[in-house]
């Protein structure tokens, strides 16, 4: 991460490490006309958008799906289910104040001869919302992170499928702002824009995954209607470069599953079932996926706070490791799955070996081998099957929120609870519960306590 210091909107809050690690003091404040400019309130949504999707969303869905294990403290109780409405502030606040409300201040007070500034906004406002949305269900949308401009603090909730509706919008308009090359912003991004440096082919490259990852979000609405239009978004997308974080040698642009490493040790250990299944097939990426213990690699089963598991490794926790929140290999396994959808099963096998070997190839530095190519990456129109698209995206997306949202909707990888959750329920939950100042503060809030309820879009 390039060296940086800006301030938030409102106060950071980030469970895993202090705001100091990433973002220091109120130096410029967006909301202050005076100081700050289009492109430093950019930088500071983008530094929101990577505390949310490196951060506890993260952790809770690789928890949830058995991808890491729930060592002690917070961890371990969502390990156990133990998900309260308090718990859910801080990554609340996060995803609304330090990420939405920054790009709505880009678009009511900088986006005039700024287009593509403006672009890139509405790009990082729909990657918040689509994970507020994904893990509360019904949430402010039009209203939402707006109260600084409208002087509205109690925004109403839109459902789901009107959110929906919303974060295709967002980006249906950065890609025609993005595909306009007439003018130049007045004030260009640069080295402000974190992820792309202003690189405007890479971020409308971003722009098609992500409508194509929420186009097949909605696979049990209607499988056809949402396979064909991500396709279609797809047919734009190419290996242009994936929107990821990267991180430096300083103490406070360390990577941030390293930082929670650092903080928190015991707290997180990785999950028996990718474990499991990694050693069973022999998957390359173990040795950086997981540090070996002196029983080899081991993983934590949901509940028994195994500390002799392995802890994560250097592909997502090395001190400088970067971490892609979209990208060309998620794009290839929603191609497979899509055409597989569709009945193109020649298409979903040539998809699905390519993301396989591109991801090995990723994430170790070297050509997948031989044999795991031949047990693994080598599909055809008869051979390939949801299951194998599910089951290797669930390993190749280790870590990323989207990985909960795939196990929802399809069911894969075939997971089963903890036994000993504190719901009493075999059951996993599939939601977040409301946070807790909106049902204290918001007169308009939505209030979902349950948290084995289904989004709509899991219904």
């Amino acid at each position: 991460m390039k060296k940086i210091i800006i301030a938030l909107a409102l106060p950071c809050i980030m469970l895993s490490t202090s705001c100091s690690k990433f973002v220091e003091g109120y130096e410029v404040s967006p909301n202050n006309p005076v100081n700050a400019t289009g492109p430093l309130v950019l930088s500071s949504a983008e530094l929101g958008l990577m505390s949310v999707y490196a951060g506890t969303p993260a952790r809770t869905a690789a928890i949830l799906t058995q991808q890491l294990g729930g060592t002690a403290e917070q961890m371990l109780a969502i390990d156990m289910y133990d998900m309260k409405e308090g718990d859910a502030t801080n990554d609340w606040n996060n995803i609304y104040n330090n990420v939405v409300q920054p790009c709505n201040d880009i678009v009511a007070q900088y986006s005039e001869g700024n287009p593509h500034n403006k672009a890139m906004a509405l790009v990082v406002k729909a990657m918040g919302l689509g994970v507020a949305t994904d893990l509360w269900g019904d949430v402010p949308g039009q209203e939402g992170g707006m109260g600084h401009i409208t002087g509205n603090f109690s925004p109403k909730y839109d459902a789901q499928k009107d959110i929906y509706t919303q974060i295709q919008s967002l980006l249906d308009e950065a890609i025609v702002l993005l595909k306009d090359r007439s003018k130049e912003d007045v004030r260009k991004v640069g080295t402000n824009d974190v992820f792309f440096q202003g690189d405007l082919d890479k971020w409308l490259n971003t722009a098609y995954i992500l409508k194509a990852r929420y186009a097949i979000h909605l696979t049990k609405k209607n499988a056809n209607d949402a396979a064909t239009k991500a396709l279609d978004a797809l047919t734009h997308v190419t290996n242009a470069g994936d929107l990821r974080a990267t991180y430096g040698e300083s103490s406070n642009e360390y990577n941030q599953w390293y930082q929670f490493s650092l903080d928190r040790a015991p707290l997180l250990r990785m999950g028996k079932y990718l474990v499991d299944v990694m050693k069973a097939s022999s998957d390359p990426r173990l040795p950086v996926y997981a540090e070996s213990t002196s029983a080899g690699y081991v993983g934590a089963a949901p509940g028994s706070q195994n500390l002799n598991a392995s802890e994560l490794g250097t592909y997502m926790a090395g001190k400088t490791a970067p971490i892609t929140f979209a990208g060309y290999v998620e794009a290839l396994f929603i191609k497979a799955e899509a055409n597989f959808l569709l009945g193109k099963t020649q298409e979903a096998a040539q998809a699905y070996n390519t993301a396989v070997l591109t991801h090995v190839q990723n994430a170790t530095g070297s050509p997948a081998p031989a044999a795991f190519v031949t047990a693994y990456a080598s599909e055809t129109a008869a051979t390939i099957t949801k299951a194998k698209i599910m089951n290797q995206k669930y390993v190749a997306m280790f870590a990323q929120i989207e990985t909960y949202n795939d196990w929802r909707r399809t069911g894969f990888p075939a997971i089963t609870p903890n036994p000993d959750n504190v719901l009493n329920k075999p059951a996993i939950p599939r939601r977040l519960p409301t946070d807790q100042n909106e049902r204290l503060y918001n007169k308009n809030v939505v209030v979902t306590s349950d948290i084995l309820k289904p989004v709509w879009w899991d219904e």
